[in-house]
């Protein structure tokens, strides 16, 4: 009977039931696609290992060798990932999804790639490629996901292992130990930031299918009286309401599910650490799936029981909370006692939380946290609202007076809110402390005006130091670029090695990065005001404000000190190394932050000071400024450099110069995923709002007939709305604080809140408040109306 009113109760009864399943489903899509990531990020992993081709393994020439050489670059801010290949024999391996090696000339494609370079938009693309003809697309098996763009490009030009070349003699195993992935230990912080995201992310999830399950809950209660006064006793009512929710999560479970099928396509767009999916690899865990096929309807019918037992279903009508019960705190606060004393061991000293058992502990205890939140959450508001008075404006008074008659459906509605900003608190205020720590954050102090520069580089030693001011000039005279400022990097260390290090003491040789370039490109490292050529200097530092680095640097070395250049680049260098003697005229400068790569202490030395041939592995560096009225002038660069020589690295730092770091991206998904689930819980919350609008038609017709303003009504369902919601808000920027600071003690890194994310959660509540209110106004207006008194 409680299945046939959920599907046959009318009009009115479909749209519960239909809003039952619709808040159901979302949660269950949810569910299932966090059950369908580790599939996907398996298969994704074992296809990026599978083309792996940076081995260390025999460097002999064979039947089935070839020469590798990586060409990454990019397009119009999308990454292009590429290789030269070169065979040493007659059998060469082959890549995944590549069923014949290119010759010179020609090259392999994925199917994006092949698209792009066919279509208008792939023109300047085309040019970079310097007229090689396409003769096979790579497939599936041998891309990161559907819309990754690479290729296999066929090379004569190769002439054996150096700097950027390696030889391989097949593509996916890895034969050294220590190249392997799965040899380098887990980062407890980088696992500590998944875990605890995780659970801040699903725990609101469990929260709103709980919610759901409620929908329709006052005109399901109303119809029970009606089947007591026909003779149903209390036991067959509370049966009939466990078959109607049983209806509702079922379809639910059927509406998750197509909404997982549907958003596959979506999620196989999106790229992280260079893994992609496709939609295909999205595959949930048949083991996670089946019990969420369980927990679901089981939940669903536990929620609606528990919740009978609050009301009082009598032949003759309903009553709720009558005498009002008082709601107790202590119980409450068992939940996140219960979460600290998980967390606690591990923040008072054992900071390693790799491995299952911690990790479980980990979960759990932050989920208990978290829900604790959301236990405490009508406590609290059942105490602020009791002291609210009764007077003041008449929108504020009839909010109020309807707070007070019943608390529980907004503190149910807004639980999950709740839930999830104290989660996406507590993830931000721990990745914030330990990005402020990483010492490789030093590019984040460029103005966003810096963003039409490129840096184009060599590798180490690939260069004669003549062949490079060739590559200056060229940069120099391509399209859209303005100035361009190049030098010649390298290492320079005391030609006599000092006292040897302490005992005990692990510190590397004391070494100075060396410059060599002419007075406008030494100036973009330091700040010198008088430059001649014949003249060199000295900065210490690296020029970034607050650099963690700046403060190991080695001082600097004294005028007419002996050193050493090119120490470290071979062994046999390194037996005979070229030495300069420092002259008595270098002046000491400050340094300033700049795109050259160089060591904190630098050397900066003009040609007539220090005769570039004698640099045995110099870097040929550019820095390059664009025109910014020419969008394009970037590509124009990146051809440039690839018809120079295809193993130039050029990096835009308007498309980022450092790549993304694994926190930002962790972050930035936690942040999406907590936007993503106030939204679904925004839509629950307005399911919520429009429900008790129909349950009060009959009090909305009665007032508008007394001559009530609807602005005042309006201005009534945006406090019932608010009120909830920022004491919510404020509960969970607390506690989300708190929970942070706990794991941050755990990591042992240090407070830095990130009070512009934490502010742009409570802003996107806020929003949530302000989109619900707007999207009720029309109901009430079509509620307010005097025959809404009319009855038979």
């Amino acid at each position: 009977m409680g299945v046939r009113f959920a599907v046959g109760g009318g009009r009115e009864g479909w749209i519960r039931t239909a809003l039952t399943a619709l808040g159901v489903g979302l949660g269950v899509a949810v569910l299932l696609v966090a059950t369908a990531v580790p599939h996907a990020v398996t298969t994704a992993v074992a296809r990026d290992n599978a083309r792996s081709d940076r081995l260390i393994e025999d460097s002999r020439p064979g039947a089935h060798s070839l020469l590798v050489a990586e060409t990454d670059t990019a397009y119009r801010q999308q990454p292009v990932r590429g290789r030269l290949v070169q065979p040493d024999g007659d059998r060469p391996a082959l890549p995944p999804g590549v069923t014949r090696l290119p010759g010179p000339g020609e090259m392999v494609v994925s199917p994006a790639l092949a698209d792009l370079l066919a279509s208008p938009d792939g023109a300047l693309l085309r040019d970079r490629f310097q007229g090689a003809r396409v003769v096979g697309r790579i497939g599936d098996e041998g891309l990161a996901g559907r819309g990754e763009l690479a290729y296999y490009q066929g090379t004569d030009r190769l002439t054996g292992i150096s700097a950027g070349v390696t030889r391989i003699h097949g593509f996916g195993r890895v034969l050294d130990p220590h190249a392997s992935g799965e040899a380098a230990a887990e980062e407890p912080v980088l696992l500590l930031s998944v875990l605890v995201g995780c659970a801040a992310l699903l725990t609101p999830v469990a929260v709103f299918i709980a919610v759901s399950v409620r929908f329709g809950g006052e005109r399901r209660d109303r119809r029970l009286a009606a089947l007591r006064l026909v003779g149903a006793d209390r036991a067959t009512t509370r049966r009939i309401a466990a078959g109607e929710a049983l209806a509702g999560s079922l379809l639910g479970l059927l509406t998750g599910a197509v909404l997982f099928l549907a958003v596959r396509y979506p999620i196989a767009r999106i790229r992280m650490l260079n893994l992609g999916v496709f939609p295909s690899d999205v595959v949930p865990d048949p083991w996670l799936t089946a019990l969420v096929a369980v927990a679901v309807p089981v939940c669903s019918v536990g929620v609606a029981l528990v919740t009978m037992r609050r009301v009082t279903v009598e032949p003759l009508g309903v009553t709720r909370s009558a005498p009002p019960v008082r709601r107790r705190l202590w119980w409450r606060l068992l939940l996140p006692a219960a979460g600290a004393a998980l967390l606690w061991p591990k923040a008072a000293g054992d900071a390693a939380i790799v491995g299952t058992g911690a990790g479980v502990q980990v979960v759990v205890g932050t989920s208990l946290l978290l829900l604790g939140v959301a236990a405490v959450l009508p406590w609290l508001l059942d105490a602020v609202v009791a002291r609210f008075g009764g007077g003041g404006v008449p929108s504020w008074q009839l909010a109020v007076r309807r707070l007070q008659l019943s608390t529980t459906a907004a503190a149910r509605s807004v639980s999950g809110i709740t839930v999830a900003v104290a989660g996406a608190v507590a993830v931000q205020l721990l990745l914030a402390g330990v990005q402020t720590t990483d010492p490789s954050l030093g590019y984040r102090m460029y103005r966003p005006s810096d963003a039409n520069q490129v840096q184009v580089g060599s590798w180490s030693g690939h260069w004669a130091p003549s062949h490079a001011a060739a590559m200056f000039q060229r940069l120099r005279d391509t399209t859209g670029v303005r100035n361009s400022y190049g030098v010649l990097l390298d290492s320079a260390a005391p030609a006599s090695p000092g006292k040897p290090p302490a005992p005990g003491r692990n510190s590397p040789p004391e070494y100075y990065g060396l410059a060599v370039g002419d007075c406008d490109a030494l100036r973009r490292l330091a700040r010198i005001d008088r430059c001649a050529d014949g003249d060199v200097f000295l900065s210490r530092g690296s020029g970034i404000p607050d650099n963690p680095i700046d403060r190991e640097v080695p001082r600097l070395p004294a005028p007419g000190a002996r050193l050493a250049i090119s120490p470290y680049s071979s062994s046999e260098a390194a037996r005979n190394p070229t030495t300069w003697t420092l002259p008595h005229t270098a002046r000491t400068v400050a340094p300033r932050a700049s795109l050259f790569s160089l060591a904190p202490t630098k050397i900066l030395a003009t040609p007539g000071a220090l005769d570039p041939a004698l640099l045995r592995a110099p870097t040929a560096e550019a820095e390059v400024h664009l025109d910014p009225g020419r969008p394009d002038a970037v590509e124009y660069v990146r051809n440039a450099a690839a018809r120079f020589d295809p193993l130039l690295h050029v990096s835009a730092l308007g498309d980022g110069l450092r790549e993304p770091g694994v926190y930002d991206i962790v972050g930035s998904a936690l942040q999406a995923g907590a936007v993503g689930v106030l939204c679904i819980i925004g839509a629950g919350l307005l399911i919520t709002v429009l429900e008790q609008l129909r349950e009060r038609r009959r009090l909305l017709s009665a007032l508008d007939a007394f001559g009530t303003p609807r602005r005042t009504l309006g201005r009534s369902v945006l406090w019932q709305t608010a009120v909830p919601v920022v004491l919510g808000l404020a509960l969970a920027v607390g506690c989300g604080l708190g929970l942070g600071l706990l794991l941050l003690h755990l990591v042992s890194k240090p407070v830095l809140p990130d009070w512009s994310g934490i502010a742009a959660l409570t802003g996107a509540a806020g929003a949530v408040i302000l989109a619900v209110t707007a999207l009720s106004l029309p109901l009430l207006w079509r509620l307010m109306r005097p025959d809404g008194l009319r009855t038979e």
